[in-house]
């Protein structure tokens, strides 16, 4: 019976990785295990900050990648001088995806298109506003320019939202460790290396959002065995989140997104193009668009599963506002969409079980900013 029951769990999980789970997969499954104890500290500018000499091992579906910050808490090694800041959020930080194979990795390998050493200054969760304060801590680099990365899936709520103040959490101490969401032994196993359990995952988290949406639940799937219901129910607030962020990409979320714009984003863009203008450095936008803005097939299941209808979809319009504001500032702009909608279609850009880029992604962006890089004027 033993023996039974793991040649049919074996089996399944096979399956599981063989069958294309649910298009909003990466939404759904919110990867539970990529942050390790330790990795972040509390800081009184940025809120939460990488641990200084942090290092480790980052697990979850699809990758297992080491992961080190230095004495900046920059991921790297911190040496050099000169050369290109990159600042922004997860898509900077890249923690799915090896150093080397990042786009910052490729193009610190051969030289880049404008400078012999770049540093990793991304961070999960932070905007413009951070990227700021990243900036200004880099300057001991004596950097020649800054390279935003602005994810347009969330960035522009993040930047209205910080435009209010980053606030430490009150009751941390500066450089104190702050905690992260610990999962059981089994849970935090299955997390990281179980596609039967990533299937499961995410099936049981739509059905929670549908039935507290009143919608009818998707018919039933094969679930984890031993497992009694949704570990991991999303909040009714998660969902509200994800539904804010995502009418931004539809017609009638024209007037909200520059709104939103304007307090946050356009505040914040200024801002730091005053420091590096005063610095004597050079600034430039690269925009990033989500999965669901590059692959038609996520649109449709993204949309829905937060109640907005697909055929309303104006997936390019957070990247025409953004950069309208980047180049009345004066600064350039680097519209990623175009490059990866264009490799769509060949090897997987995105992970399925976390919406960032793979090493597939990183190499397309890589090619897109090495042509950037290659218009814009030398300084002088």
């Amino acid at each position: 019976m033993l023996a039974g029951l793991f040649v049919g769990l074996l089996g399944a999980e096979l399956l599981a990785r063989v069958v294309q789970p649910d298009a909003a997969a990466d939404l759904l499954f919110g990867s539970p295990s990529n942050v390790l104890p330790g990795m972040y500290v509390a800081d009184p500018e940025l809120g939460q900050a990488p641990a200084p000499g942090f290092t480790g091992t980052l697990r979850s579906l699809g990758y297992s990648v080491p992961i080190r910050f230095d004495a900046l808490g920059m991921r790297g090694s911190g040496e050099g001088t000169g050369g290109w800041v990159v600042a922004g959020d997860s898509f900077t930080l890249a923690a799915q995806v090896p150093e080397e194979r990042t786009f910052i990795g490729r193009l610190q390998a051969d030289g880049g298109p404008a400078g012999q050493t770049w540093y990793n200054a991304g961070v999960d969760g932070y905007s413009t506003w951070h990227a700021r304060v990243r900036y200004r801590r880099a300057l001991v680099h004596q950097p020649e320019g800054v390279l935003l990365i602005y994810f347009l899936g969330n960035d522009p709520s993040d930047d209205e939202r910080y435009s209010r103040g980053i606030q430490m959490p009150p009751w941390a101490k500066p450089g104190e460790a702050l905690p992260t969401p610990q999962l059981g032994f089994v849970e935090d196993l299955l997390a990281r290396r179980s596609f039967l359990y990533g299937q499961w995952r995410v099936w049981s988290r739509r059905r929670a959002i549908a039935a507290a949406a009143g919608a009818p639940p998707p018919p039933p799937v094969v679930a984890t065995p031993g497992v009694q219901g949704p570990m991991h129910p999303p909040a009714a607030g998660e969902a509200e989140r994800w539904r804010q962020e995502l009418r931004y990409f539809t017609r009638s979320g024209a007037g909200p997104l520059r709104q939103a714009l304007r307090q946050g984003t356009e505040r914040a863009l200024r801002a730091l193009a005053d420091d590096t203008r005063q610095n004597g450095d050079r600034l430039m936008v690269a925009l990033a668009p989500p999965a669901f803005a590059v692959m038609p097939e996520r649109l449709d299941a993204t949309f829905t599963l937060v109640g907005l209808d697909p055929a309303a979809a104006d997936v390019e319009a957070p990247a025409r506002e953004v950069g309208r504001i980047a180049r009345d500032l004066g600064l350039p702009v680097c519209d990623l969409g175009p490059p990866l909608r264009a490799a769509h279609g060949g090897e997987p850009l995105y992970f399925t079980y976390d919406g960032h880029w793979t090493a597939a992604g990183h190499a397309v962006v890589a090619d897109a900013l090495r042509a950037c890089f290659a218009t814009l004027p030398r300084p002088g």
